[in-house]
């Protein structure tokens, strides 16, 4: 099977793709930009700059700009995914780490920087960017015990703040942070992104409205929601059934 790109966008001059490939090959070649993978399935044997490395499921690969790399690709159907970081996204940064290694926090900020392609939603696809580069960038500030109260600042900002979506860089100047610093640490102490964070609390909110007998509708407006069928499906996904539904309990388990 020659190689194949199932998928391919383009957001903000930054690209994205995934690929699958067997019993073939990449020639020698190289990008005037970072690429970073997250490699999916299958093993894919690699030529860099004269050294060798093979990367397997789970691994992620990291080229620099004018690196010159090959592949060979294995019998076994191979999968990964793929984002093209110009130059200029990590301007000012010193070579970063190359070949294939293990890297679960940079392996889950690729993948769900793919699946925030995917949706028309600027404000998600810039999180997880921020995510995506402070994994890359790895820097030894960002590990700093007092970056655990100032998350506590934000989790207070986003509580206070339910009827509208927050911007990071509104989060970020709340903290004094970089918009990378504060995504990446707040996903690494939360376990979440500020964005889905901020959303979870958005519809416990709108549970405990339908609870008090506010209508479904109201409840949507009152937190920002002005697409039904958006507040309806981020309801659903995370109660597992629809507002309307949900109050419709509500009222015939309490009689």
């Amino acid at each position: 099977m020659p190689l194949f790109a199932s998928e391919w966008f383009a957001r903000n001059g930054i690209e994205c793709s995934r690929v699958t490939a067997s019993d073939s090959a990449f020639p020698r070649h190289l990008h005037d930009e970072y690429v970073v993978c997250a490699n999916l399935s299958g093993r894919e044997a690699i030529w860099l700059d004269g050294k060798s490395y093979e990367a397997q499921a789970g691994q992620v690969t990291v080229y620099n700009p004018t690196s010159v790399q090959a592949s060979q690709f294995s019998v076994e159907p191979v999968s990964f995914i793929s984002v093209h970081l110009p130059q200029s996204v990590l301007a000012g940064t010193p070579a970063l780490r190359e070949g294939a290694f293990h890297h679960s926090p940079l392996f889950a900020a690729i993948c769900d920087y793919a699946d925030a392609t995917r949706q028309h939603d600027e404000g998600l696809q810039e999180q997880q960017l921020m995510w995506l580069c402070g994994e890359l960038l790895d820097d030894s500030a960002s590990r700093h015990q007092g970056d655990a109260q100032l998350m506590v600042q934000v989790k207070e900002y986003l509580r206070a703040n339910l009827s509208s979506k927050p911007q990071l860089a509104t989060l970020a100047q709340q903290v004094g942070l970089s918009k990378y610093h504060l995504v990446r640490r707040f996903t690494q102490l939360t376990g979440m992104p500020p964005l889905q964070y901020h959303m979870q609390l958005r519809l416990h909110h709108a549970r405990e409205l339908l609870r008090r007998g506010v209508h479904a509708q109201d409840a949507a407006l009152q937190l920002g929601f002005y697409d039904q069928s958006h507040f309806i499906n981020a309801f659903r996904k995370v109660m597992g059934t629809t507002p309307h539904h949900y109050a419709h309990q509500l009222r015939i388990n309490s009689r």
